[in-house]
């Protein structure tokens, strides 16, 4: 890893792939149900973690492989959380929200800790225009799966297979996990906490210094991302441990803990 951040390229791809201990990947997220994840199961596996989970793994001696953030909210209102679970984790990704957003002093703190991925986007919304754009880019490289209406009133779907070309965002850093889990080639991609019920809260948020989370409102525009993800990628092997979560099993299939 350079001292430098820059857009995550494929050398660091493959750098990142080197140093995988597992052939699964768990990506460890903020809904209640990642508190049944057994802890022997996240030991033995990379665990992709967001947000403010990576504190949970840390209290049980469990290292992030990669810490990811989308979120420049959690970077200004979790400063001091967020430079521990990047010193912590033995690599970090955020997207270019994050890193623009970021004070000088935290700018210089992740240039020497992590990669930053691109969005394709800056809004979901479809139009002539950009449908016409997508559909040159997707036309010309097969690592960017995307579906762009001719309406601006409706929103776009897309997935990245290679990161190193842009990821696809929509409103959850979980989408965006899923498409690094896929990009590092890992057998089973094992969602803990993909729950999206019961006003998304977060098992993390305490009393005091919680973070307002969209995702019930979000709902409709972070679900169709998963359904084309489904129909576009047949061979990702991806898994929800979550027995209580808003992304139906056809989509993304209940595993249990035992079968992983």
């Amino acid at each position: 890893m350079s001292g430098k951040l820059h857009s995550i390229t494929t050398e660091d791809i493959n750098e990142i792939k080197r140093h995988k201990t597992s052939e699964n990947s768990i990506i460890f997220l903020s809904g209640p149900s990642s508190l049944k994840t057994p802890l022997d199961l996240l030991m033995a596996s990379d665990v992709i973690s967001v947000n403010g989970s990576a504190r949970y793994l840390l209290d049980n001696n469990i290292q992030p492989f990669i810490y990811v953030l989308t979120d420049s909210r959690f970077l200004l209102q979790r400063n001091d959380d967020f430079r521990e679970f990047v010193k912590k984790s033995k690599y970090t990704i955020v997207n270019g929200e994050v890193y623009d957003k970021a004070s000088a002093e935290d700018k210089r703190f992740i240039d020497n800790s992590g990669f930053i991925i691109r969005s394709l986007y800056q809004r979901e919304k479809g139009g002539f225009f950009k449908k016409l754009k997508f559909t040159l880019l997707a036309k010309f490289d097969e690592k960017i799966l995307i579906d762009v209406p001719l309406s601006k009133k409706k929103r776009l779907v897309g997935f990245s297979l290679d990161i190193s070309h842009g990821y696809c965002s929509c409103h959850t850093v979980a989408f965006a996990a899923l498409q690094v889990a896929y990009s590092l080639d890992y057998k089973k991609i094992i969602h803990s906490g993909l729950d999206l019920v019961d006003n998304c809260a977060r098992f993390y948020d305490e009393k005091t210094n919680k973070q307002a989370s969209e995702l019930s409102r979000d709902l409709g525009k972070i679900l169709p991302f998963y359904t084309f993800m489904r129909e576009k990628v047949p061979d990702i092997n991806v898994y929800n441990l979550s027995d209580n979560t808003a992304v139906s099993y056809d989509v993304v299939p209940f595993i249990t803990p035992q079968d992983v």
